[in-house]
Parts: structure tokens; sequence; C-alpha cells
């Protein structure tokens, strides 16, 4: 499911960084390489590589970025409400030890409001905001969209530009909180699949981890260059005694380069 997605994975990049002339659209393509745990919580993990299209398009409502799509509605000194989505990739399952036997994870879609607020820079580019985004999941294949749940991800994300050598730096700390459909999708053991090392299980609503990402990214020219590397903590969570629960420990790392080949005037 993963590869076919990645074929037609579509990632939208920073207004704010990718070029200085500011045209309103771009298309282009890349190429991503991404290290991952087959989901969270899980010891098991993959390279993959990922080819993509790349869209850029600067609205005056309607924006697009690297932390996905999204709707400026309402805005004041200060804050923003917006409707944003993106999406949420994981390392698949099909071989996956503790899910032998259990239908493989698709990556999700994630789609829903966000109340944000500017702490201490001159607008969301750059300095301090915090973000309290709350969306419905949805996870996808080619036949079919399945609702899986609802989570809340506040987070304190902290922007600066040409951080170091031209390259703009980003860092998000945060804390999800999910409801029990969610962690159903992902830590729940139906009967049909106990065995013996793997109990029933039925995964409640609650507490879902922390993160801290870091990603870096730079335009030169046509060029376009990006990496990432994040780390959740899982202690502590509603899951954390899922059978399918291997470690409290999640670590991802992705790197990119796209190329731009048009641009509107």
């Amino acid at each position: 499911m993963l590869k076919l997605l990645s074929a037609l994975l579509i990632l939208f990049l920073s207004a704010a960084s990718l070029a200085q002339a500011r045209p309103k659209a771009e298309l282009g393509v890349g190429m991503a390489a991404q290290y991952l745990r087959d989901y969270r919580g899980s010891s098991e993990s993959q390279l993959q590589t990922l080819p993509f299209p790349i869209i850029v398009y600067r609205g005056d409502v309607i924006q697009a970025d690297k932390d996905g799509i999204r709707g400026r509605f309402l805005a004041g000194n200060g804050w923003e409400l917006n409707a944003s989505a993106e999406a949420a990739l994981n390392g698949g399952s099909p071989d996956n030890s503790k899910r032998e036997g259990m239908p493989e994870l698709n990556s999700a879609f994630e789609l829903g409001p966000s109340l944000n607020f500017n702490l201490t820079g001159q607008d969301f580019e750059q300095g301090w905001s915090l973000r309290l985004p709350v969306r419905a999941v949805f996870a996808l294949d080619f036949s079919s969209i399945e609702y899986i749940g609802v989570n809340f991800n506040p987070k304190f994300t902290f922007r600066k530009p040409e951080f170091w050598r031209g390259w703009d730096g980003k860092m998000d700390l945060g804390l999800l909180w999910a409801t029990h459909e969610y962690h159903d999708y992902y830590y729940r053991v139906d009967e049909e699949f106990v065995t013996d090392s793997r109990a029933f299980y039925d995964a409640e609503g609650g507490f879902s981890g922390t993160y801290v990402k870091f990603s870096l990214k730079k335009r030169m020219g046509q060029w376009w260059f990006a990496w990432n590397l994040r780390y959740d903590y899982l202690g502590a969570t509603v899951f954390e005694d899922s059978p399918l629960m291997e470690t409290t420990n999640y670590f991802s790392t992705a790197a990119a380069v796209g190329w731009f080949f048009w641009a509107s005037d």
C-alpha cells in the first residue's frame, strides 16, 4: 500500500522558504528516502525510497506547505483559526512479526481545524507559536477510505529562517491524545487474531505520547532539499500494555530532494 501511495504522493512545500521571487504556483518532481518503524511501538523498521510530484500553491486563503494543506479562515492580532490536512505515512506491516496474520496497516490522512497562537515572532513563519490541531483521521487504500478516529496534537513550534548556511530550521515539541477508535486501529487484537503469544486487547482513548521533531530545508534555484528527524516517547500511554507494543521509543528520519520545472507568471 505504501509503495502505491508514495508513487502518487503530493508533497506541499513551504511558501515562505521555497523561493525569493514567489510565483503563485510551481510544479516539480522529487525523491525521498525514509527510515521508520512499521508503526509507533514496533521495534521492526525499514528503509524506503519514495518518488513524488511536487505542487506548490500560494493562495490568499488556501495555502499548502510542508506541514500540509490549510485554509486560513479567521485571524486576529497574533492568532489564527485554520482548517488543515496532512498525510500520516507509516512503514506498513505486511511482514511484521507481532502482527502476523493480522490486517495490514494503511497510511492515513488527517483533516480538521487548528487554533494557532503566535508567541514570539513577527508572524507564524518565525519564532515560537502554539498550535492546537484537532483532526479526524482516515486510513486510505485504493479501494476504500476508513474513518479510524480523532487525535488532538497540541504543540509548540519554533521556526528559524536562515538557521544555518541558508537552511531554514524548525522544531516541534508536541503531545498526542486520541480516541479509542484511533488506538484500536493500531493496537487492538481481536479474538480471531489471538495466539499463545498475543492476547486479546481492546485499546482505550486517551494519552498517546510525546514527541520532538527537527526539520531543515533549503531552496537553491530550481532545487529543494529537506531533512527531518523525529523521536516519540510512548511511556504512560493508554496502549502501553498492548501485546503489539515492543518499545516505548520511536524514531524516524527522512531526506528529500526536489527539482522544479514549472512556475506561474
